[in-house]
């Protein structure tokens, strides 16, 4: 946040991200239940997991190209090439590249020379430990998604070709998961593990959107592969013509650059405690004909656990609101951490769980179970929404503040095991709060 202009944070180190999420793959367990990814399983070889990948792809491509675009697909002619540090060195459209030019990353060449490579010794692997054996896999389906756009010639500024290739990798997971015949078989926190993969991704806040290089934060690049999971490659071709979501800016000032634009926690707690209050006088009604909303009292504990509410049958999280006592408590040394590895937003994400399940609450609505969860998502997103006022260069909202919005509810998402919470996995999670954010308030009812 910026002092003065009630501006709210960005994130800036991509580092800092990478270690939130990786908080919730640690330890994880094999059994399907956490983040994971083929079911190849974690044991499988990379080689093995990336070759089904590269199959399943083509499969799948060979069957939908010719549907979307009324186009044969025509395979690599310089295949999939893993690169290592042992690997002989290579050209892109006459230019001499090396493993060290490719080290922790991966691309489409086109250029006439059509294959996509990758970082087989470092990114890869560290992908798979990190996410899961999915991870590698929808860094393949994006990279043919830019063989695909080469291959019908699409036109476009850089943001919509890569939000456009994160449609395609999504629209080819949705191929995977359903298929009877395929070479891929996605577990139950495959689409989990693909939305962090997705969320590490992603620019660096204050990219603008019409930056030659641009390729989307991670809210877009999330939105764009759930986009084509649940519509599928069809509406993820609309793209160039339709144009896309795309919440990137330029930092405003030199110093909001400088210091990501974060606020003490202190003064981050008062403010959007504040703008919660608002938010929620106005939307009660909305939820209640006839209904107010009361502010409720605050309790920063710096207990291990959130204290006992009386009627409560449901703990966890970092925040609750208690009926009872009309008051929200949150564990102050949980929340500061998340504050400065992830942003200020990650400590409204936190108080907003907390003031949705207060509205929930004065509203007669469910406050317990998944679906009351999936609803305080929804409900943290249209917060967010109100808060960007329909105008979002003008607006509260910040380069990268949706980011850490999501981020922290990608990792809440789980237990510290790297087990999935009952109350659903990151990708229900994100849905619900996307929903929030474009669709506002009445879409979480």
């Amino acid at each position: 946040m910026e002092r003065g202009a009630g501006r709210l944070s960005l994130l800036v180190v991509v580092a800092a991200l990478v270690a939130v999420i990786a908080l919730v793959s640690r330890n994880r367990p094999d059994d399907g239940q956490g983040l994971d990814g083929l079911s190849l399983g974690r044991t499988s070889p990379t080689t093995d997991v990336t070759g089904a990948a590269q199959r399943s792809l083509v499969d799948y491509w060979s069957a939908e190209l010719p549907k979307v675009y009324q186009q044969e697909f025509v395979e690599l002619a310089g295949g999939f090439q893993p690169k290592t540090p042992q690997s002989r060195p290579f050209s892109c459209g006459g230019q001499p590249q090396t493993y060290a030019d490719l080290r922790g990353n991966a691309f489409y060449c086109g250029a006439g020379d059509d294959y996509i490579a990758w970082d087989d010794a470092g990114l890869f692997p560290r992908l798979t430990e990190q996410f899961g054996s999915v991870a590698p896999a929808i860094v393949l389906a994006h990279e043919l998604g830019h063989a695909i756009q080469a291959r019908v010639r699409v036109e476009a500024v850089s943001v919509v070709r890569e939000l456009q290739a994160d449609c395609f990798a999504g629209s080819w997971t949705r191929f995977a998961e359903t298929s009877t015949t395929d070479a891929i078989s996605l577990t139950d926190g495959a689409l989990d593990s693909a939305v962090a993969t997705i969320l590490t991704l992603r620019d660096q806040p204050g990219t603008a959107a019409t930056a030659p290089q641009a390729h989307g934060l991670g809210f877009d690049r999330v939105n764009a592969f759930q986009t084509g999971y649940e519509q599928g490659a069809e509406r993820c071709a609309q793209f160039p013509q339709q144009g896309v979501v795309s919440t990137e800016l330029p930092f405003r000032t030199a110093t909001e650059a400088a210091t990501g634009g974060n606020l003490p926690y202190p003064e981050t707690v008062e403010l959007l405690s504040g703008t919660l209050n608002d938010f929620w006088s106005t939307a009660v009604p909305q939820l209640r004909t006839g209904e107010t909303f009361t502010a409720p009292t605050l309790n920063a504990t710096d207990a291990d656990k959130l204290p006992t509410c009386p009627g409560d049958l449901e703990q966890g999280g970092l925040s609750q609101y208690c009926a009872a006592t009309a008051s929200i408590d949150w564990l102050t040394s949980r929340v500061q951490t998340a504050h400065e590895r992830i942003g200020d937003l990650a400590t409204g994400a936190v108080l907003s769980q907390a003031w949705a399940e207060a509205a929930q609450s004065q509203s007669g609505l469910q406050t317990t179970g998944r679906q009351a969860g999936l609803q305080r998502d929804c409900f943290t997103g249209a917060w967010l929404a109100y808060l960007a006022q329909g105008d979002l260069p003008s607006s509260q909202l910040s380069p990268g503040d949706l980011d850490e919005a999501l981020t922290e509810i990608v990792a809440s998402s789980f237990t510290e095991d790297g087990r999935r919470m009952d109350r659903g996995g990151a990708f229900e999670r994100s849905k619900s709060l996307r929903a929030g954010v474009f669709e506002g308030l009445t879409s979480c009812l």
